[in-house]
């Protein structure tokens, strides 16, 4: 298995993320659904300024994957960003641990089917991420 898949599949999961996150900046019942602030849905303009700047976040991400791929060129603090990326997703991810704590009784709340598939969502991205760059450590070395 190419070692380089592993960041260019993260590189997909951050484009989709974004996508994601422009759909819901442009449809306010997809960001009602995913429990935006009543502020956000009353202000369609808002609603999207907010929204695509989000989306910028997971790009710029996706783009550091890419560059890691050697896909497109180096980016600097290339080691750094990719494991600091796959920290941030990986912890996000984790929160699934208190789902399931709610969901065994543990905790009180309620378990919502959006919260699941988000914290699934990042925690295989978190994974992939860390994965490509342990992988690809050596390569991922600055010239």
């Amino acid at each position: 298995m190419d070692r380089r898949l592993w960041l260019e599949v993260a590189a997909g999961l951050s484009f989709s993320m974004a996508a994601c996150q422009v759909v819901i900046s442009v449809w306010p019942a997809a960001a009602a659904y995913f429990q935006a602030p009543p502020k956000l849905l009353n202000d369609r303009v808002r609603l999207f300024v907010v929204g695509e700047a989000a989306a910028l976040i997971p790009m710029l991400f996706g783009l550091y994957a890419l560059s890691g791929a050697g896909v497109i060129r180096r980016l600097p603090l290339l080691r750094t960003a990719l494991v600091g990326i796959g920290s941030l997703f990986l912890l996000r991810g984790l929160f699934i641990i208190l789902t399931f704590l709610v969901a065994l009784g543990v905790l009180q709340g309620q378990v919502l089917l959006p919260g699941v598939a988000g914290h699934l969502v990042f925690l295989s991205a978190g994974i992939v991420y860390l994965g490509g760059a342990v992988l690809n450590w050596k390569t991922l070395r600055s010239r």
